[in-house]
Parts: structure tokens; sequence; C-alpha cells
């Protein structure tokens, strides 16, 4: 008889990987707070003059900032050089690596239990192959060009914002603070890309183990879907929970609008027969009764 799955260790958040989110978005914000720091020191040495000027009725404070172009463009030009960090891009990608493998592993356990000795290979078999090697080669250009992708345009919004009020003389106290809010939102996009890139490594490693089995070894699985089920789960979400799904419905889900934003789903393969029905039916029905506990609470 086919064995279960391991149920996720933390049922309000099945995909977990908290720690190495955690450490991303400290990483980053290591990285780009002494820039914030460095750009606002810039700025304030700009020789600047207050102007008072009469806008119709409106008596209107203007600056004049004593700095030449071939100046402006020098700090800009540091400051994109300061925002592009190779060693906070390795560091990224170290933790998506670190969430693919453990991923892996997991599969390769889950894929033991549920299908014995059908299921052929060790872990240290898998992450030596071709194939594995391929796969998170493929996933971890991604992360770097969108990380580049990331830095450039942090660079371009904080160059933007600091020409603007230069040159349209603004009050240094406003030119100050549209600096530190660009700072912040670039921190906001920094822990949204953490959390979406590291959790969708981990998820798209237990599918493309389970890909692989169905293909190499023809391994029957479905994929189980484990939703946190908490207050801010999305409906869409949450009434997945308990399901089962084929190979390409969870990577069509994942393809769409922002699905994989802020997700804590994870999936686990279950085997089936050769209609799609689970070969131990009570535990998916043991997994979908929390479901219906929650609608009902």
């Amino acid at each position: 008889m086919a064995g279960n799955p391991a149920k996720p260790k933390h049922p309000s958040n099945p995909v977990g990987q908290t720690k190495k989110i955690r450490e991303a978005r400290r990483d980053w914000a290591a990285h780009i707070k002494p820039i914030q720091k460095w750009l606002l020191q810039q700025f304030e040495q700009i020789p600047r003059q207050e102007i008072a000027s009469n806008v119709g009725k409106l008596h209107v404070n203007l600056y004049v900032y004593q700095i030449s172009a071939e100046r402006l463009n020098a700090i800009v030009a540091e400051l994109v050089q300061r925002v592009a960090s190779e060693t906070t891009k390795r560091r990224w990608l170290s933790y998506v690596r670190e969430a693919y493998t453990q991923g892996t592993g997991q599969q390769v356990i889950n894929l033991q239990n549920i299908a014995g000795e059908q299921y052929n290979r060790t872990l240290a078999e898998v992450l030596r192959s071709d194939s594995w090697l391929t796969r998170i080669a493929m996933i971890e250009s991604r992360v770097f060009e969108q990380m580049e992708s990331f830095e450039g345009d942090t660079a371009t919004d904080l160059a933007r914002v600091l020409r603007r009020g230069v040159e349209n003389g603004l009050n240094p106290r406003e030119v100050a603070g549209d600096i530190r809010a660009r700072f912040g939102v670039s921190q906001s996009r920094a822990n949204r890309i953490s959390r979406t890139e590291i959790t969708q490594a981990y998820r798209r490693s237990r599918l493309d183990e389970d890909a692989d089995a169905n293909r190499r070894l023809g391994i029957r699985t479905k994929l189980l879907w484990f939703s946190a089920l908490s207050p801010t789960t999305r409906q869409w979400h949450a009434s997945r929970h308990g399901l089962l799904y084929d190979q390409d419905e969870v990577r069509e889900f994942y393809s769409e609008s922002a699905n994989s934003i802020a997700c804590k789903c994870s999936q686990a393969s279950v085997a089936v027969d050769e209609n799609g029905e689970p070969l131990n039916p009570k535990f998916v029905e043991e997994v979908r009764a929390r479901r219906l506990e929650q609608l009902d609470g």
C-alpha cells in the first residue's frame, strides 16, 4: 500500500522558508541603508539659495541649487554603482538555491514514501544529475536578471527624485523626505521579491522532481494542495486546500496574475491509480476536512 506524504511542518505557513526570507530582507536593508545615508549627505552638501516669489496671490519660496550638471551627473553615476551589488545578488541566489535544494530533498523523501522501491534514486544522485543542475541554473539566471532589473529601477527612481528636486527648486526638506520615501519603496519591493522568489523556488523544486518521477519512472501522482487557511489567505487560494491537481494545473495557477506573490501554499505528491484517484483517500480526506472546519468556523 502506498505511503502518505508528509504534511507541512507549520500548517499556518505550509511553504515555510521564513528564515531565508528574513535573511534576504536583512541583506537588502544592510546594503541600502548606507546608500541612503550617503545620498542624503550628497544632497545636503549642495549649496542652495532661498528665493521668495509671488505666484498670483500665493507667496512661494523657491530654492536655487548651486550645482553644475556635471557634478549632478557624477552623483547619479556613483549612485547607480553603489546600488548595484554583486555581493547582495550572490547572497539572494544562495537563498534561492537553498530553497530549491531543500524542496528537492523533501520531495525525494516524499516520493520514496509514496512509491517505495519504484522510486530508486537517492538525493545525492538527484543533485548530481544533469537535469537538476540545468533546472537550478535556469532559476538562478532568472533571479539574477530580476535582481539586476530591481537594482536598476531603484537607482533610476532615486536619481529622478534627486534631479526633480534640484531642477525644480523644491524645498530641501521635501526632497529629503521624497528620497527617504523612495528608499522605503525599495525595501518594500525587496521584501516582496524575496518572499516570492524563495518560496517559488521551493515549490518549483517539488514540482520538477514530481514531473521527473512521472516521466522517467512512470510513477502516477497528483499534487495535494496545502493552504495556510489564515485570515489573510486569499479566498481562491484557501478554496484549493485538500484538493488534487495535476502538474499543468498547478503551474498554470502560479503563472496567472499575482498568485505567486506572498503565497504560503505548498503542494505534496500523492500516489494515484490509473483513473487519477488517490490510493490513500483517507489521508486526502483528512487534509480536506481542515478546510471544511475553517469554513464552518
